[in-house]
C-alpha cells in the first residue's frame, strides 16, 4: 500500500532465514574503521599500506564478511551465470542506500573479454535497480582473472581503468561512490579510484557487498 501511494518503494527480501543465518554482517566498530574489515586492529594493512604507498585514507563501506555461503554465492552467480542471483540482496542494498547519499553513483564494470565470457555485467546486475548508476569507467581485458590471482599478484596488478567521460554535465566536486560486488586487497578499487581522481574527482567513496 505504500508503494502504491508513493510514500515508500517496497523492496522483498529474497533471503529465507536459514540462508541470512549464514551472513556475517561487518561492523567498523568490530575491526577496520577504514574498509570494515574484521581484525583487532583500528586500521587494517591493507589500508595502511594503500596510506603508506600511494597516501590514500581509504572510504571504504561493505556489508557481509566474504565466507563459505558469499563464496558459493559468487561462485553459482559470477562463475556458472545464475543471473537470477543478481537480486539476492536487493533488499539489504536497497536498505544501506537509504542511510547514504551520494551525488553519483557509478561501479565497475566488467571488461569485454568477460562480458562475452558471461554474457552479462555482474556488478551492474547486481546494483542497477536499487541505484541510479553512472557509467564512468572502462576496464580493460587483465592477464587473469583476479580471482585466480594471490595476494602479491593482486597488489601487483596494473592499472587497467580509464575514465570515460558521459554525456552529463559532471561536477568535479560531486560526491561519488563507486561500487563493486567483493572488496579482497582493495587494490581494484584503488585502480578505479585513481582513474577518477585523475580526470579531477576527489571526494570518492567505495562500497562493496563483501569485505
Amino acid at each position: 500500500m505504500k508503494e502504491l501511494f508513493g510514500f515508500e518503494k517496497i523492496v522483498r527480501d529474497n533471503i529465507c532465514q536459514l540462508c541470512r543465518n549464514q551472513l556475517e554482517l561487518l561492523n567498523p566498530n568490530e575491526g577496520c574503521i577504514r574498509c570494515y574489515k574484521r581484525n583487532n586492529e583500528s586500521i587494517c594493512q591493507d589500508c595502511r599500506f594503500w596510506e603508506e604507498k600511494y597516501q590514500i585514507i581509504n572510504c571504504h563501506q561493505s556489508l557481509f564478511e566474504y565466507n563459505q555461503f558469499i563464496h558459493s554465492y559468487f561462485k553459482n552467480y559470477k562463475r556458472y551465470g545464475d543471473i537470477l542471483l543478481a537480486e539476492l540482496f536487493s533488499k539489504d542494498l536497497y536498505n544501506w542506500s537509504k542511510c547514504n547519499r551520494f551525488d553519483i553513483i557509478t561501479y565497475i564494470p566488467a571488461s569485454n573479454g568477460h562480458l562475452q565470457e558471461r554474457g552479462f555485467d555482474p556488478v551492474w546486475k547486481m546494483y542497477h535497480q536499487i541505484f541510479d548508476l553512472t557509467p564512468m569507467l572502462v576496464k580493460l581485458d587483465a592477464d587473469k582473472p583476479q580471482a585466480q590471482k594471490n595476494r602479491y599478484e593482486r597488489l601487483q596488478t596494473p592499472q587497467t581503468f580509464y575514465f570515460q567521460p558521459s554525456n552529463l554535465d559532471i561536477s568535479r566536486n560531486s560526491k561519488v561512490l563507486i561500487l563493486d560486488d567483493i572488496y579482497t586487497t582493495g587494490r581494484t578499487m584503488m585502480h578505479a579510484r585513481q582513474a577518477l581522481e585523475i580526470a579531477g574527482f576527489n571526494n570518492i567513496c567505495t562500497f562493496s557487498l563483501s569485505r
